[in-house]
């Protein structure tokens, strides 16, 4: 009975498993923009020489809104919603990190009741900030976050705002990739990171809705965490049987229905990285002033690394998509990495 209400609502979420349009892309743009929520994010050239002979530009959405690119996607579901309704009813969603924060953060600014169902493995810090937020948090079992939300729903009669697999979700987020055809017109490649896959589902169909074939989108995962790769490899949306990875943002168990669709309709192809080869590269960014986490550095690794094929004389455009890393977490790498 439980997966039987779970896939209720994420059928939703869903609809028919349409692709985004570009108007719809460009409405959800209007309304992320015309957030005060939300930030402009920089795309910053010459910060990081790590590719000889690349033109490489760094979209900074570590500098958004909450420290991630998530504000967006958040600000689109939510802000269509009935305001009112919302604060009597409240909003739920299910997160590790990231995607919980933006919710906590936007139901404190909006007045909105937030509940947050987090995995019984998360550190007490993280919990201890989204209370601090005003968000309920409720630990589970992993495996019972989704189906803990779902119930949350009938029970309580709250919006469910899921993490990325959700078409409002991948639409708000496509306003990072509209950013980056504003800022730089003439990209040959966009690499962006890929978890459940939200960023790159946006990403990929603004830029392909815009530009089409002419600028190639690739999709980075972990190699301990690569359910979109997976997917891409079966031809249906697929989940890992073990998640192994220091980029904890990028690894929930399964690719999502609705961004694996987007994906494989708009994204050129998905290479992998190792956990070492996110390491280099979060050294290097701290190194260029940048606080960047393992998650939000996955692009630029690929880049660093050769993943991305022949990228001599092409302008490529790398999401760098959050900051949220412990001190002791950014310290372990730094150590570990021998320059």
């Amino acid at each position: 009975l439980g997966w039987v209400v779970v896939m209720a609502h994420l059928q939703a979420l869903w609809g028919s498993l349409e692709l985004c349009t570009l108007e719809e892309v460009l409405a959800a743009a209007t309304r992320v923009w015309g957030s005060e929520h939300v930030v402009r994010t920089p795309a910053v050239r010459g910060l990081v020489d790590f590719c000889p002979g690349v033109d490489v530009v760094l979209k900074l959405e570590n500098m958004q809104t909450t420290g991630s690119f998530k504000i967006r996607g958040m600000v689109n579901k939510i802000l269509q919603g009935d305001q009112q309704v919302l604060r009597e009813t409240g909003i739920v969603t299910f997160s590790a990190g990231n995607a919980g924060r933006a919710v906590a953060y936007l139901g404190q600014a909006l007045t909105v009741p937030t509940k947050i169902f987090m995995p019984q493995t998360v550190p007490e810090d993280r919990v201890a900030l989204l209370k601090g937020m005003g968000a309920v948090v409720e630990q589970v079992p992993s495996e019972k976050l989704l189906e803990s939300a779902a119930h949350c729903i009938d029970s309580e009669g709250r919006m469910l705002i899921h993490p990325f697999d959700d078409v409002d979700i991948i639409r708000g987020h496509a306003s990072c990739g509209l950013e980056i055809l504003e800022d730089v017109p003439d990209v040959d490649v966009v690499v962006v990171c890929c978890g459940g896959g939200g960023l790159l589902a946006g990403v990929a169909a603004a830029v392909k809705l815009k530009k089409g074939a002419q600028t190639q989108v690739i999709g980075v995962e972990p190699t301990g965490a690569c359910s979109m790769h997976l997917s891409f490899e079966k031809g249906e949306h697929s989940w890992c049987e073990k998640l192994d990875t220091i980029c904890h943002g990028l690894a929930p168990p399964f690719a999502g229905k609705a961004t694996y669709n987007h994906a494989k309709a708009f994204v050129d192809q998905i290479v992998l990285v190792t956990d070492d080869e996110v390491r280099v590269a979060v050294k290097r960014l701290y190194e260029s002033g940048l606080v960047v986490e393992a998650s939000g550095a996955a692009a630029v690794a690929a880049v660093m690394a050769g993943k991305c094929g022949d990228l001599d004389g092409k302008k490529v455009v790398c999401t760098v998509s959050g900051r949220n890393i412990s001190c002791s977490d950014l310290n372990s790498i730094l150590q570990t990495v021998v320059s």
